[in-house]
């Protein structure tokens, strides 16, 4: 069997695959905040799947929500929104000497993406050029989650070669009125740098409506005073809110946040020219459905002289919440076929 885990700030799935890296065979879901240390989280999955399971591990793929340090066999990364140190060495004795591999989290989300079919995805430029195999080029992948993750993967005419990135760290670029508003409001907010992940991650939305209701957008109403005074994540009440229609800063809020996700989407675009396409992942993307499809190409394009070059793009959005667990199953299958 494989061993494979996404590894992120709010949650971490770990599962069982069959040694091709496609068949799961086992999984189970964790709150990472509730565990100081990795290992320990690991040792829990690996005592309840032996009840399950008996385990031949031939090698484990993880997904990880940060910059990978060091060379295969010998890979460190700390988790960016967690406190843990994480070492292939030391996570490959645990597991008994098997071959470990490490991979920032957009690269094991865009490796499944890549992989994945039609079925799976949701068109959001209808208007894009098809890719052939003979138009086949370069690919990016975007995902707003805890934070905001980017990556490319460079196409050299037989296979992609990926490239992980710490672009969702970059500066806050505002592209109109209204978001130099949210700029000035957000750097008084959080005392300096506004990177896109303060607007592309879970924390975002409720940003988002506090700037919406500090510039009189609209109006706050008695119902989501209360609902928001007994939410666990305020986000969450906001994009259900925004998505049913039923209040108005909730509203501006997801399309604040469609359209800049579109922006940022754009941004990386123009710097690696994905002509393979652009894949939108995380399950953000399709808490927000309604938005994404109405603001966020308006974004992605809006580009001045090169908004006809982005609107031939094609652009997907792949929400499958177990996309970046299916892919470092896959980059451990890799790495044992070598």
């Amino acid at each position: 069997m494989i061993l494979a885990g996404d590894i992120g700030g709010t949650k971490t799935l770990l599962a069982l695959y069959d040694d091709s890296g496609t068949q799961r065979i086992y999984h189970q879901r964790y709150a990472s905040g509730s565990y100081g240390q990795f290992d320990l989280l690991l040792q829990g999955f690996l005592d309840a799947a032996a009840n399950n399971h008996t385990m031949m591990l031939t090698a484990a793929g993880f997904g990880i929500a940060g910059p990978i340090q060091g060379e295969p066999g010998a890979q460190r990364v700390h988790a960016t929104n967690l406190p843990w140190q994480l070492d292939s060495v030391a996570l490959s004795r645990q597991l008994g000497g098997v071959p470990v591999v490490f991979a920032n989290d957009l690269v094991a989300s865009g490796t499944a993406a890549i992989a994945s079919t039609p079925l799976h995805r949701t068109t959001l430029n209808p208007l894009a050029e098809p890719v052939t195999r003979a138009s086949a080029g370069h690919v990016a992948v975007i995902a707003a989650g805890t934070g905001l993750g980017e990556a490319v993967f460079c196409y050299d005419g037989q296979r992609y070669h990926p490239m992980p990135t710490e672009g969702g760290h970059c500066s806050f670029a505002p592209n109109s009125a209204v978001e130099d508003q949210l700029w000035s409001f957000l750097r008084a907010r959080l005392d300096g740098h506004v990177s896109y992940e303060r607007i592309l991650s879970g924390k975002g939305f409720f940003y988002l409506y506090e700037f919406a209701r500090a510039e009189g957008l609209a109006q706050e109403t008695p119902h989501m005073i209360a609902r928001l005074a007994e939410a666990d994540d305020p986000s969450v009440v906001i994009t259900q809110q925004a998505c049913a229609g039923s209040d108005t800063l909730s509203e501006i809020a997801c399309r604040l946040f469609a359209r800049i996700y579109g922006a940022e989407a754009g941004n990386l675009a123009l710097k690696c020219l994905p002509y393979g396409g652009v894949f939108v992942a995380g399950a953000i993307a399709g808490h927000i459905l309604p938005f994404m499809q109405t603001e966020f190409m308006t974004g992605f394009t809006d580009k001045g002289r090169f908004a006809d070059l982005l609107r031939r793009i094609p652009v997907w959005m792949v929400s499958d919440p177990d996309l970046a667990l299916q892919g470092a199953a896959r980059l451990a299958a890799e790495h044992v076929r070598g």
